[in-house]
């Protein structure tokens, strides 16, 4: 009679057979991993090498991932790889020399064979695999292939373990990156105070508000490059430097120098440097005051007002030609037309000053981005602050040398005392006195002593004569060929006995009135300029900017 096989023998040796499964594929997963742990190594340290050649952040992190990426290969292929029960037993009979026996069970029920051997047969496969435990498989890792992994292994830990060059490179972006921050703040806390001031108009806050909103966009998506930063600092004083306008300076230099003007015509005291606001109330005080004026007085101030409209034509010409209407109309009797020219004056210095405003805002901003760029440029370089101070204490030990001057004796003939250097401020000396005109070298034009007993000798070096005595005009050297040589002898007006001829209408400060001498507040707008477009042009190294801006802002009248 014939038997059937009996499930509840069957499912007992699958369970005892699973167990022994899940070794056999720890065991395949070890044996894998063996093999191909040296494709691993051989990436990281591929990337280890990279980290090199090239910055890296985080470079450890980097160079685990491919060994990362290999383990969660292994650990797949070991726990999804298809391993049914046939195919465990037939693996388990072989390991453990059983015959075959766990193997033949399983294929006899997955057949539906029906012989009178097949419950025999699964029931001593059943008994077999309850005595057996994972224990008792084996887990044989091949040697050979753990050699092959030791050439990266060594490769790599001296790649993690020597010094690396990129490391000083991911220092300098990190320290860019945290300047960059900072600048950052920087730029708000500039963009709060624009805000804050109400000598602007709408029109300008809004213009340097959204040129500094774009740099701090710019800069806050930068991870901590340091061209790419310069380069947008750079994108942004471009846009700065079209805002200003160059002539702004030399306007307002004359506007005070007018305003120094009417306050001595007026009597009062006089202000070290008058602001545009006492220009405006000196204007209307005058359109104010034309009525109380005797005719002398209208026609004193004509010519006033004609003079210095004839001196403002060229620096401030709206603001020269109302006070050019106003002379003309002074002449003609019609003092209200002149109120009315001296109001329009009044109305063009307050434009000059919202100009001058704008200008010193957007002046302040450059400042600001100037800042920021030589801060990004020095970030992450140790040492470069160090060589900066020493060259700067250089410098101001050389503009210190070249800011003083010599001063002529008082009350006493002769020649002055040698001056001490021969740049930075006009020197001082005799005025009032008679004196021998005597000549002079080119060099010596502006220093020499006017109406002081003495003479001057145009062989001697400039450094060793006395220095002239106006205190509002600075030498301006004038050499139309551009050749080195020796200076032009220039002679002077001499009379009998060697004192100077003085003709009639012509003062006896000879030599003030020379082209080569110019009001300082005229000329050293002219020289702050200069100075400003050659930091414009970044022709002046970014360690001397400061000190050429610190020197200009020392001279300022």
């Amino acid at each position: 009679m014939m038997q059937a096989v009996d499930p509840l023998t069957y499912q007992t040796l699958r369970r005892h057979l699973r167990p022994l499964s899940l070794k056999l594929r720890l065991s395949d997963g070890l044996v894998l991993a063996s093999r191909t742990l040296w494709i691993g190594l051989t990436g990281s340290a591929a990337v280890a090498a990279l980290g090199w050649v090239t910055p890296i952040p985080h470079l450890s992190w980097w160079v685990t991932l491919p060994l990362i990426v290999w383990l969660l290969v292994i650990i797949g292929v070991a726990a999804f790889k298809p391993l049914p029960p046939r195919r465990a037993a037939q693996r388990v009979d072989r390991i453990l020399n059983l015959r075959e026996r766990l193997s033949t069970a399983i294929e006899l029920y997955e057949s539906g064979a029906d012989t009178p051997l097949a419950p025999y047969q699964q029931a001593d496969a059943s008994a077999l695999a309850t005595r057996l435990h994972p224990r008792q498989i084996p887990i044989a890792i091949p040697r050979r292939p753990l050699l092959w992994a030791l050439l990266p292994a060594l490769v790599l830990v001296a790649l993690l373990t020597l010094p690396n060059p990129m490391d000083r490179i991911l220092a300098e972006r990190q320290a860019v990156a945290e300047t960059i921050e900072q600048v950052n703040q920087q730029l708000a806390a500039l963009e709060e105070e624009l805000a804050a001031r109400d000598d602007l108009t709408p029109e300008q806050r809004a213009q340097l508000e959204e040129i500094l909103r774009q740099l701090q966009a710019e800069l806050a998506r930068n991870p901590g490059d340091r061209q790419e930063a310069l380069a947008d600092l750079a994108q942004a004083e471009m846009q700065l430097r079209r805002q200003l306008n160059s002539q702004i300076d030399a306007r307002q230099a004359a506007l005070e120098q007018l305003a120094r003007r009417l306050e001595q015509l007026s009597n009062n005291q006089a202000s070290p440097r008058p602001t545009l606001d006492q220009l405006r109330q000196q204007l209307e005080n005058l359109a104010a005051s034309l009525d109380q004026m005797n005719a002398a007085e209208r026609e004193a101030l004509a010519q006033e007002l004609a003079q210095q409209a004839a001196q403002l034509a060229a620096s401030d010409p709206a603001t020269a030609q109302a006070l050019q209407d106003a002379a003309q109309a002074l002449e003609r009797g019609d003092t209200q037309a002149a109120a009315q020219a001296l109001q329009q004056a009044s109305q063009q210095v307050r434009n000059t000053q919202a100009a001058a405003a704008n200008q010193q805002a957007v002046q302040q901003a450059l400042n600001n981005t100037q800042a920021a760029r030589q801060q990004i440029a020095q970030a992450g370089q140790p040492g470069q602050q160090g060589q900066q101070a020493q060259q700067g204490q250089g410098q101001q030990g050389q503009q210190g040398q070249q800011g003083q001057q010599g001063q002529g004796q008082p009350n006493q003939p002769g020649q002055g005392q040698p001056g001490q250097g021969q740049q930075g401020q006009p020197g001082q000396g005799q005025q009032g006195q008679p004196g021998q005109g005597g000549g002079s070298t080119a060099d010596n034009l502006g220093q020499q002593q006017s109406n002081v007993p003495g003479n001057v000798d145009p062989n001697r070096p400039s450094s060793q004569q006395g220095h002239g005595g106006n205190s509002d005009t600075v030498y301006q050297p004038f050499n139309p060929s551009g050749q080195i040589g020796d200076p032009d002898f220039i002679p002077g007006q001499q009379g009998s006995g060697g004192s100077s001829e003085v003709r009639p209408g012509q003062g006896q400060q000879s030599g003030i009135n020379t082209p080569s001498v110019v009001p300082y507040e005229q000329i050293f707008p002219q020289y702050r300029r200069t100075a400003t477009e050659a930091l414009d042009r970044g022709s002046v190294p970014i360690y001397l900017q400061d000190f050429v801006r610190d020197y200009f802002s020392r001279l300022e009248p």
